[in-house]
């Protein structure tokens, strides 16, 4: 069984204001790289997250790493990450592991930001080795046009 590092964060887009990670555990890591908004999608809250009134936009959006989520909350969520990514501020998208759930949303934003599908699979599996091994979510990304 391999060891993961959950501490890892990985930059998919060009200007450093989007990342997608495993589990966070330590808000001091975000910290350290200005990130200002997290979209979680794993089951369970993250602790660690400050709840200082503006310092922090969290979205829970706990979704199976199995068959696509609603898609209209989907797009919603891919909408503001785009939104926010071109005012300035840094979003990462996590999961469990940094692998599947995390790269739906992040490659989302990548797309509504300009970038068309097969870019967006091609970028986010460089960006992070083993990303979107679930192919349903790749698929779908795969067809964004």
């Amino acid at each position: 069984m391999s060891v993961v590092d959950l501490s890892k964060l990985y930059q998919v887009d060009d200007d450093g204001r989007l990342f997608i990670s495993p589990v966070i555990r330590d808000w001091s890591i975000l910290d350290a790289h200005g990130i200002d908004t997290v979209i979680d999608l794993e089951g369970g809250l993250d602790e660690c997250i400050p709840t200082v009134p503006g310092q922090c936009l969290y979205v829970y959006f706990p979704i199976y790493d199995e068959d696509l989520p609603n898609l209209r909350r989907l797009e919603a969520v891919a909408a503001m990450g785009a939104h926010l990514v071109q005012g300035g501020h840094r979003v990462l998208s996590h999961c469990g592991m940094g692998f599947n759930r995390s790269a739906l949303v992040a490659g989302r934003i990548l797309h509504r930001l300009g970038m068309p599908g097969p870019d967006v699979v091609t970028r986010l599996r460089e960006r992070r080795a083993g990303a979107l091994f679930n192919e349903v979510f790749a698929e779908h990304l795969l067809g964004l046009r």
